[in-house]
């Protein structure tokens, strides 16, 4: 399922005369369990994979398939430890990172480790190094290409989303 629609994606971006696909999300839809068989989209700069059934084997399709992600958001996802997390280090463009809701938030010194491990990272799970949340705004996030709010794709992909999925049904 999940390389039909990665397959459906880069399909749309030679279509539209080789402009790049930036932001793509498949989220709620409980239904992908693995990313095996996407193929390459190295223009792609935000992912989001919230609230499905991915675990630490589809990082390493992520790392390897979409270089040049800014932002990743794997909320509400079955990501176990934090072992599982060093393939993303390959990411060296990751700016935003969102790993709320899976089982990796319970290992001890979580945070710390993880903005260890991505020296780049200005985000994680919605908080910066500081740990204050961070608040979506234009000022917030001025000159910083990539960096948004989940809340902001949804509102303006939706449409565009739900078109993308019907093909599927």
């Amino acid at each position: 399922m999940a390389e039909k629609i990665f397959n459906l994606i880069k399909k749309q971006e030679a279509e539209q005369n080789g402009q790049n696909i930036l932001n793509y999300q498949l989220q709620q839809l409980q239904i992908i369990k693995t990313l095996d068989g996407q193929p390459k989209i190295e223009s792609l700069q935000t992912l989001i994979l919230e609230d499905n059934r991915l675990d630490g084997n589809a990082l390493k399709s992520i790392s390897e398939n979409f270089k040049n992600l800014i932002s990743l958001s794997l909320t509400n996802n079955q990501i176990v430890s934090l072992d599982e997390l060093h393939v993303l280090t390959k990411l060296n463009n990751l700016q935003q990172l969102d790993f709320q809701n899976n089982q990796v938030e319970q290992q001890k010194d979580y945070r710390k480790k993880i903005f260890e491990m991505f020296p780049n990272l200005q985000i994680f799970d919605n908080k910066n190094k500081d740990g204050n949340n961070i608040k979506y705004s234009d000022e917030d996030i001025n000159d910083k290409e990539g960096l948004k709010s989940d809340s902001e794709y949804n509102e303006n992909d939706k449409d565009h989303e739900d078109e993308f999925i019907q093909q599927f049904i």
